[in-house]
């Protein structure tokens, strides 16, 4: 699999590569590793039985590169393209910080290292540089300071055209020490996430920032468009009639095992197969669902120091 996600980026999304930084792009590339596609014969593990297509298995190279990661794609996490063009990138830091994800300099270290971006920055990053879909609107949007909340529904909105077919990437991220604890929490959102209603109550909430899209002309802003010049009409039956697809990636970092990389694949995957069944989904155009797994060295160190940096004003890369 790992040539059809390098042959996807450069032939389909060549152009995309200004919006992202190509220093970060480089960090990505090689700090983040595929290391191989479920079900693997050679190491007797299947895929998870709730996944319609191959998983996918990464490692990463140290605990300090993934925090880069995290510390240095809040901006464009946080900001579109059109956002970023011209501006300094350590004023935006900061914004992004205030304005565009929950983080609070005077909250506990424990409440820091719960927050959601440092799982849902890697996301971003592993479906734009390894998986070449390309951003709708950057996540930053559905953030409201006065709120103070984690931001509500899919973790990603990106969107990928596929031979013809346009796919919604819209995920969701799990980044806890326990690989039980995020499964779990990731299972108990699939029935939500796959469904009708879910799906077009976000495409409802991207409706409000539309002028801010990444992707002018998109088969999204085109069918918000015809849904607002007819709003009786169905947003799903829309969706239908463009012939969109559902892609919904999870990406579960977790601890390593102390036996090793290949073990800590093979317990998540027991795991789900031991104590979950699979679902019947209540969504209505084409889906597919699979795993992104990510065992690190230590999960709590990795948000500690991106915690550190942010505290210390790191220089960007």
């Amino acid at each position: 699999m790992q040539y059809e996600c390098i042959n996807l980026i450069t032939i389909v999304f060549e152009s995309y590569w200004t919006i992202m930084r190509k220093e970060l792009l480089n960090l990505i590339s090689n700090s983040i590793l595929y290391k191989y596609d479920l079900p693997n014969a050679e190491i007797g593990i299947d895929k998870s039985v709730f996944s319609t297509e191959n998983d996918k298995c990464f490692s990463s190279v140290s605990n300090e590169s993934l925090a880069e990661i995290i510390y240095n794609s809040i901006i464009e996490y946080s900001f579109n393209e059109f956002d970023i063009k011209g501006k300094d990138y350590n004023n935006l830091h900061a914004i992004a910080l205030k304005t565009k994800l929950k983080y609070n300099e005077y909250a506990t270290i424990t409440s820091k290292i719960s927050y959601g971006f440092h799982g849902e920055t890697i996301l971003f990053c592993m479906l734009y540089a390894k998986l070449g879909a390309k951003p709708v609107i950057s996540r930053g949007y559905f953030y409201n300071p006065l709120e103070s909340a984690e931001t509500k529904g899919y973790d990603s909105y990106h969107i990928i055209d596929n031979n013809g077919q346009t796919e919604l990437w819209f995920g969701e991220v799990k980044f806890r020490s326990g690989h039980t604890s995020g499964i779990n929490s990731a299972i108990e959102n699939i029935k939500k996430a796959i469904s009708d209603n879910y799906l077009s109550n976000n495409f409802l909430a991207i409706s409000n920032h539309k002028n801010n899209f990444n992707i002018a002309g998109s088969k999204i802003e085109e069918i918000i468009n015809q849904w607002e010049a007819n709003p009786i009409v169905d947003i799903i039956e829309e969706i239908k009639r463009h012939n969109l697809k559902l892609v919904y990636p999870i990406l579960i970092l977790y601890d390593k095992n102390k036996d090793g990389y290949d073990k800590s694949i093979e317990n998540s995957i027991n795991h789900i197969k031991n104590h979950h069944f699979t679902k019947t989904f209540s969504l209505s155009i084409p889906f597919s669902i699979y795993f992104i797994w990510l065992p690190v060295d230590k999960v709590k160190d990795i948000k500690t120091k991106v915690i550190e940096w942010i505290e210390l004003k790191k220089h960007l890369i």
